[in-house]
């Protein structure tokens, strides 16, 4: 090819801000101008990694299509719209009816060298590189798989548990390829290593050295130290064989394995298009909607490891971890966090857990909880946790929680809402002290694999059960975690308000989820605001001043000094009045004095705001400091029974993610850690029980 044609190429391509993408099967002359050559499977991932702004295809008909598919905002241009693929056409509509008709469970697998219209009507798109990988990762267990019958009985042997259905198409030129002209071939060249495509006869294949796509071939060839090869597919990949290995010698199988439509592309005919913007792929909306989504699947399972527990709990705050420590010695565990295992809002529990402090404080813990959640709560539900609070905090101080004590008592504070002390604290950082010794405990556990920074992306289900998750490594890697049982404890919904106590990655993605596969959801508007976070113009977290402060006798401030509210009310009340006192006086927070409360309690009980107002400017020994409302907690969530489970078979919810009815409208200050892991205990004994039944 002539220097200035390549020269004008480059030149358009500046331009035009495009790029140029060629299958192995085009001319070399084609390959030689493109900026990435390859088979299918890696153009499909280029097209979605690339920056520029026109893509030329220089490939059959199908592979634009693929390309706008998956760049619905970007121009595809075909050099050539003739260029096309027989076998792209060979199933239809109607044969894929009859299928689903047939099987209940069933998924259709296109293969990516097929038109968009038959993509849209397929489950998930696969090529030769990535076909056995996907299946594998399909719950399904019949495969329809369309439209080349070769690849897809090659394929099949490879997965005996699936049952395969195939369709009569075929690619002309890897039939037409002969088990006679193989072994003419093989007779001249003995010592030859044949290396054959499964779209291939299963004859011409059964007499390979080496069976893979074209990519696999080009790689198998290169690191072989065989010196000569037999090459069952087409002969454009001949021009990629011959540069990466000059020393060796390729023979096509006979001088039927070209394919015309891949030959209609030139240099000219891409120049033509560059300059006119020419021959675009132009797809229906609605249509390519349903197509893309085989691809993208495609894309997603291909890149997918597969790994096999008895339990995948999403989440490492205490309704997680306590899960896990619930569960039998002899399971196999996996617990995902999306950012650090210390980077859970259990951390940030400043204030404490409460508990039932004598048979006589029943009624009026009951009360309490009720009375703060508007009467909206679940009665049996509070009932529960309020009878398993003693027996909770005796396990948490087997753990090695150190809650505050004297002379060897426990010793308990108040705080909003609540008519007499029944508090454990752990100076101002309880739910830290807890977190890091289940943490702790779980860690030691040689049956708990334990992943960071992974983020749950779907659930695996089939009907009304859950099979697992799909989740992203921090690598981009996808993990498919398949369990006999899910737990959902990802947190709750802060990350979504710009002013929250929570850590900004909790963003609710269990309910998310939860919509998308129909699982019942309740009270998604019950979101409780915590009356006095310290006040800042900074973007981010908010930094919580606990209600144990106000327990203790701090007091709220106007703008003039003034006492302006029971600082005892609960939350909602509460991020009520302040928010009103605010509008009055023009402000956009008020103050919240400590000077009622000793100095020792200060530094004793509240170290940690103490010193985090203090590397803020205010000293709350000596100063009010500012403080504003900011959403804090989630009372509504996934709907499960007491037993934490959800209306789907085998998923749990515990802590924030889940809804039980604890909290009502409005939860109780110090609640939070307690019915987490109340439930979370009754989830694990749940998940057993149901195990020893089955």
């Amino acid at each position: 090819m002539k220097d200035s044609i390549k020269e004008q190429i480059n030149e358009l391509k500046k331009e035009n801000n495009a790029v140029i993408l060629a299958h192995y099967y085009v001319s070399g002359d084609i390959q030689d101008i493109a900026d990435y050559v390859g088979d299918s499977f890696y153009l499909s991932k280029i097209a979605t990694q690339t920056d520029a702004d026109v893509i030329v295809m220089c490939g059959v008909e199908f592979m634009g299509e693929s390309a706008k598919l998956l760049n619905k905002d970007k121009i595809v241009l075909l050099p050539d719209t003739n260029a096309d693929c027989p076998m792209a056409h060979m199933c239809d509509a109607d044969k894929i009816k009859a299928v689903r008709d047939t099987y209940d469970d069933v998924a259709v697998v296109c293969y990516i060298n097929s038109t968009a219209e038959l993509k849209s009507l397929s489950d998930v798109c696969v090529t030769s590189a990535n076909a056995k990988k996907v299946v594998e990762n399909l719950p399904n267990k019949n495969i329809y798989f369309i439209p080349d019958e070769n690849l897809g009985r090659y394929i099949s042997k490879q997965i005996p548990d699936k049952h395969f259905i195939f369709n009569d198409g075929f690619c002309p030129i890897h039939k037409d390829l002969t088990i006679n002209d193989l072994r003419a071939t093989k007779q001249a060249h003995p010592e030859a290593l044949v290396l054959a495509h499964p779209e291939c006869t299963e004859e011409i294949l059964e007499n390979a050295d080496y069976i893979g796509s074209t990519s696999e071939i080009i790689k198998y060839a290169k690191a072989s130290s065989s010196k000569s090869f037999i090459i069952a597919t087409e002969t454009g990949v001949f021009h990629k064989l011959q540069a990466d290995n000059p020393d060796k010698t390729f023979y096509p199988v006979s001088d039927k394995q070209e394919c015309p439509g891949m030959k209609l592309i030139t240099p000219e005919k891409v120049i033509e298009v560059l300059k006119n913007k020419s021959n675009q792929v132009i797809l229906d909306e609605e249509f390519s909607n349903l197509a893309n989504k085989p691809l993208e699947k495609m894309l997603s399972l291909s890149s997918k490891n597969t790994v096999k527990t008895d339990y995948v709990i999403v989440g490492c705050g205490v309704s997680g971890l306590y899960t896990a420590l619930n569960l039998p010695d002899d399971s196999d565990i996996i617990m995902i966090s999306k950012d650090a295992f210390d980077h859970s809002d259990s951390f940030l529990a400043q204030g404490g857990i409460c508990v039932l402090t004598d048979d006589d404080d029943y009624d009026s813990y009951y009360e309490d909880t009720m009375k703060a959640g508007h009467y909206e709560n679940n009665p049996e539900s509070v009932d529960i946790m309020i009878r398993s609070s003693r027996e909770l905090i005796n396990d948490l101080i087997n753990y090695d929680v150190n809650f505050q004590t004297k002379s060897g008592e426990l010793v308990y504070t108040k705080e909003g809402g609540h008519s007499k002390p029944r508090i454990l604290f752990h100076e101002d950082i309880t739910g830290e002290e807890i977190t890091s010794k289940l943490l702790a405990a779980v860690k030691k556990k040689s049956n708990v694999k334990m992943l960071e920074y992974v983020t749950m992306t779907d659930l695996v289900t089939y009907g009304n059960k859950c099979l697992g998750i799909i989740a992203k490594t921090s690598d981009n890697e996808i993990l498919e975690i398949l369990a006999k049982d899910t737990i959902l404890a990802s947190g709750g919904i802060g990350g979504l308000y710009k002013h929250s106590t929570n850590f900004p990655h909790l963003t609710g993605d269990a309910l998310e989820l939860s919509k998308k596969y129909n699982v019942e959801l309740e009270h998604l508007d019950y979101v409780q605001i915590h009356p006095t976070t310290l006040y800042s113009d900074k973007p981010g977290r908010r930094f919580l001043i606990s209600e144990s402060v106000r327990g203790e006798g701090a007091i709220l401030l106007d703008k003039n000094g003034e006492r302006f509210v029971n600082e005892l009310l609960p939350r909602d009340i509460l991020t009520q009045k302040i928010r009103e006192q605010m509008e009055k006086d023009g402000t956009d927070y008020v103050m919240l004095s400590m000077a009622p409360i000793p100095k020792e309690t200060i530094l004793k009980h509240f170290p940690h705001i103490y010193h985090h107002c203090l590397e803020n400017g205010y000293d709350v020994t000596k100063e009010p400091i500012p403080v504003v409302p900011a959403q804090h907690y989630f009372m509504g969530g996934i709907k499960v029974d007491s037993n934490s489970h959800t209306s789907m078979d085998n998923l749990y919810a515990v802590g924030e993610t889940a809804c039980n009815g604890v909290h009502g409208k409005n939860r109780l200050a110090s609640n939070s850690l307690l019915e987490s892991m109340v439930f979370a205990k009754r989830a694990a004994l749940h998940m057993q029980k149901n195990a020893e039944r089955n």
